[in-house]
C-alpha cells in the first residue's frame, strides 16, 4: 500500500500499480506516503502522518526506500485507515461535512505549544483529539442524527461513546491516549461523563477545543454560533458562579491560552 500527494501524471505513472492518491481523501492514509518534496505537503498534512509514524518519502529517494521493513507498519496503518473512515460516517452524520476532527486535533496541538509542553504528548493528544468521536459509531444513529434535544435516555445511550471508543481503539493505541479519548467529556466541576471526576489536564485541552469547535460548527441539533459567541461561552464556563461565570465545567487558565490563541488566529487571517 502506497500513498503520494501532490504528483504529477509522469511521476505517478512510475508508482506501484494501486497507489492512492490521499489528496481524494485524507482519512484514507496510506502507508508510505510520496512527495515531490517535503516542501510541497502542507504542515498539517506533514504532521499527521509524522504523529501517527507514517513514513513519507520523497520520490527521488523512492527507489532507495525498504518496503519490506514497513510490512507491520502498513498493516497497522490500514487499521488506522478504517477507523479513520469511520469518522466520515459519524461526522456526516452530525454535521453534514468531515473536518471536526482534524480542527480539533489542530487546535489541541497549537494550545499544547502554547502551553509549553513537551513534543511526547502532543503528540499523543492530537492522536486522541482524531479519535475522540469514534464510539459514535455504536451509538443508534437516530441518536446521533436527532435534530432535537436528547431525553433523558438517550442522552445515556450518547454517554457511552467515551467507553465505547477506549473498547473500538484498545488493541492499537496506548493506555494513556486512550484514557484521554475516554475523559474528554469530564468537566472540571465534576458534572462530565463517564465517571464524573476532574480530567486531567490532556483531556481539560480537548474537551475545550472539542466544545468550541463544536459550537462553531453547524450540527442537526443546534444553531451554529459564531467564533465571538462561542469564545464567550467558553469564558463563562471556565468561571464560578461567585466569579459571575455560568459554573467552573473547564479550566479557567486553559480556557484564557484558548482564547489568547484563537484571537491571534483571526488577526492573522
Amino acid at each position: 500500500m502506497l500513498g503520494y500527494y501532490e504528483l504529477d501524471d509522469s511521476m505517478v505513472s512510475q508508482l506501484p500499480k494501486g497507489s492512492k492518491n490521499i489528496k481524494d481523501n485524507i482519512y484514507d492514509l496510506c502507508c508510505p506516503l510520496v512527495v515531490k518534496n517535503y516542501d510541497s505537503i502542507p504542515k498539517d498534512l506533514f504532521y499527521l502522518y509524522e504523529a501517527l509514524e507514517i513514513p513519507i518519502i520523497q520520490y527521488d529517494e523512492l527507489k532507495n526506500f525498504q518496503f519490506n521493513q514497513y510490512d507491520d507498519l502498513c498493516n497497522y496503518v490500514k487499521e488506522f485507515s478504517k477507523y479513520l473512515k469511520l469518522n466520515i460516517e459519524i461526522e456526516e452524520m452530525e454535521e453534514g461535512q468531515v473536518g471536526h476532527l482534524l480542527r480539533v486535533a489542530k487546535n489541541a496541538r497549537d494550545l499544547c505549544h502554547m502551553l509549553g509542553m513537551n513534543e511526547e504528548q502532543i503528540k499523543q493528544i492530537y492522536i486522541a483529539a482524531l479519535f475522540h468521536d469514534i464510539g459514535k459509531y455504536k451509538v443508534p444513529s437516530n441518536i446521533v442524527e436527532k435534530t432535537g434535544k436528547l431525553n433523558e435516555e438517550e442522552f445515556d445511550l450518547m454517554k457511552k461513546h467515551c467507553d465505547y471508543s477506549y473498547d473500538i481503539l484498545k488493541d492499537f493505541l496506548p493506555l494513556n491516549t486512550l484514557n484521554i479519548i475516554r475523559s474528554h467529556h469530564e468537566r472540571c466541576d465534576g458534572s462530565g461523563y463517564p465517571d464524573g471526576v476532574i480530567p486531567n489536564l490532556d483531556a481539560k485541552i480537548i474537551g475545550i477545543v472539542d466544545s468550541f469547535d463544536a459550537m462553531t460548527s453547524s450540527r442537526v441539533y443546534q444553531r451554529r454560533k459564531t467564533v465571538k459567541e462561542a469564545l464567550q461561552e467558553l469564558f463563562l464556563c471556565g468561571k464560578s458562579i461567585e466569579e459571575g461565570g455560568k459554573g467552573k465545567l473547564f479550566d479557567g487558565e486553559i480556557v484564557d491560552k484558548f482564547i489568547e490563541m484563537m484571537k491571534g488566529h483571526i488577526e492573522n487571517k
